[in-house]
C-alpha cells in the first residue's frame, strides 16, 4: 500500500519549520562542537605535553589554557553563525556536503590563524599547522553531518505525521460525507414510502372500490366481488401496516425531533396490555439533540436498539412488562440504553440475528451491545454509545 501523501503546507507554516531545523541544528552541532572544543583544549594542555615538563612550563601551559579556550569557542560560534547565515539545512544535499567542507576548512584555517596570532603557536612546523587545520576540519565535518542528519530525519517524521494526520482527517471527512448520505438516502426512502407509495396505494384501493361498485351494479357473480374485497383489505393492510413499519424502519417517526418523543412513538405502537415504563433523562436528551448527520444517526441506532429488545421481549420471551431506560454516564461520556423485561426468555440462549446488526451498527459509532439476565426476571439487553461520533479503529 502506498504511503499517503504529504499535506500542502503553507508559507507561514514551511517558514516556521525552516526556522525549528535551523535552531535544531545549530544546537546540535553547537553541542558537538562545544564538546570537542574543551576536550580539546584540556588535552593540549594536559595530555599532550612533553613528558619531563617542569613545575614552571606547566603553570606557563596552564596560563594558556583560557587563551586555547577562547579561541576554540570563538571559531565553534564562527561555524553556528556560518551555517545560520548560509541556511545550511535548507540546502540541497550536494549544496549542503559542499557547504560543509568549505566551513569545516575555513574554521580550521581561522582557528589556526588565531592561535598565530594569540601567542599560542610561535613559528610551528609545517606539518603542526596542517595537523591544525586537519583535525579541526574533520571534527567540524563530522558534528554539522550529523546535525544535518538529525534535521533531516527530524523533517522526514514530520512529514509522516503530517501525511498520517492529514489521512485521517480525509478519513474522517469520508465517513461523515458516507453518513450524511446514508441520512439523505433513509429520508428520501422514507418519504417515499409515506407519501407517494402509500398514495397510489389509497388511489388503486380507490379504483377496486369504483370497480366493485360498477360489478355490482352489473350483476357480477358474488365471488369476484368477494375477492375485490379481499384484494382492497389486502391493500389497506399492506398500506396499514407493512409500509409504515417499513418507513419507521428506515427512518423513525419523530427522529428528528429528539430521543424521547422517538422512543414514546415507537412505545404506542405496542399492544395496551403490555405495561411500559420509559425513563429516558433529560441529560440524555440533550447529549443527543442536534440536526447534524451525527446527531440523527446516533438517535436512529439507540431506536433501532430499543426497537430489537422490545421484539426481541415479546416474541422470544413473552414479556407482558418493559422497562426501558436511557441515561447519561458522564464520566465516560457514553449514552447507556437499558431494555429490561419479565419474559421467560434466556439470555444465554438467545439468537444474536436481530442483535447482531444491531451491535455491527454501534461498533461502527464506537458502542457496544450486551445481553444479560434482568432484575425484572426475564432479559435486559445494555446499550453503550459515545456521546459524539467514534468511529471504529
Amino acid at each position: 500500500m502506498n504511503a499517503p501523501a504529504p499535506p500542502p503546507v503553507t508559507e507561514a507554516l514551511a517558514a516556521r519549520d525552516r526556522r525549528d531545523d535551523l535552531r535544531v541544528l545549530v544546537l546540535a552541532a553547537g553541542a558537538l562542537l562545544l564538546t570537542f572544543a574543551i576536550g580539546a583544549t584540556v588535552q593540549a594542555i594536559f595530555v599532550f605535553r612533553p613528558e619531563r615538563l617542569d613545575a614552571a612550563h606547566l603553570l606557563a601551559q596552564s596560563s594558556m589554557l583560557p587563551m586555547r579556550l577562547l579561541t576554540n569557542v570563538a571559531t565553534v560560534a564562527s561555524v553556528l553563525v556560518a551555517c545560520a547565515a548560509v541556511r545550511l539545512n535548507e540546502r540541497r544535499l550536494p549544496v549542503a556536503l559542499a557547504a560543509i567542507v568549505a566551513l569545516s576548512v575555513a574554521a580550521g584555517m581561522l582557528r589556526h590563524g588565531a592561535q598565530l596570532l594569540l601567542g599560542i603557536y610561535v613559528r610551528p612546523a609545517l606539518e603542526t599547522s596542517l595537523i591544525e587545520i586537519t583535525s579541526v576540519a574533520v571534527v567540524v565535518t563530522v558534528s554539522l553531518l550529523l546535525a544535518l542528519a538529525q534535521v533531516r530525519a527530524r523533517a522526514r517524521l514530520r512529514e509522516h505525521e503530517r501525511a498520517a494526520a492529514e489521512h485521517r482527517t480525509r478519513a474522517s471527512l469520508a465517513l461523515a460525507e458516507l453518513a450524511t448520505e446514508e441520512m439523505r438516502v433513509r429520508r428520501e426512502v422514507a418519504e417515499g414510502l409515506h407519501g407517494t407509495l402509500q398514495g397510489r396505494l389509497v388511489v388503486t384501493q380507490s379504483a377496486l372500490a369504483a370497480l366493485r361498485r360498477r360489478g355490482q351494479a352489473a350483476g357480477w357473480d358474488a365471488a369476484d366481488l368477494a375477492r375485490l374485497d379481499d384484494i382492497r383489505r389486502d391493500l389497506e393492510s399492506i398500506r396499514e401496516r407493512d409500509v409504515r413499519e417499513l418507513s419507521q424502519l428506515v427512518y423513525p417517526v419523530g427522529v428528528d425531533v429528539g430521543i424521547a418523543h422517538a422512543v414514546q412513538v415507537l412505545v404506542r405502537r405496542l399492544p395496551a396490555d403490555i405495561a411500559v415504563d420509559t425513563d429516558i433523562s433529560p441529560e440524555a436528551g440533550h447529549a443527543l439533540d442536534g440536526t447534524d448527520t451525527d446527531a440523527v444517526g446516533r438517535r436512529i441506532t439507540l431506536v433501532r436498539a430499543v426497537e430489537e429488545g422490545i421484539t426481541n421481549a415479546l416474541r422470544h420471551g413473552a414479556a407482558t412488562a418493559l422497562a426501558i431506560r436511557i441515561a447519561l454516564d458522564p464520566a465516560a461520556s457514553r449514552i447507556v440504553l437499558t431494555v429490561d423485561d419479565d419474559g421467560t426468555g434466556a439470555p444465554e440462549t438467545a439468537t444474536w440475528n436481530g442483535l447482531a446488526r444491531i451491535a455491527e451498527r454501534l461498533a461502527l459509532r464506537g458502542g457496544t451491545a450486551a445481553l444479560t439476565g434482568s432484575s425484572m426476571g426475564g432479559a435486559c439487553l445494555r446499550v453503550e454509545l459515545p456521546t459524539s461520533l467514534t468511529p471504529a479503529e
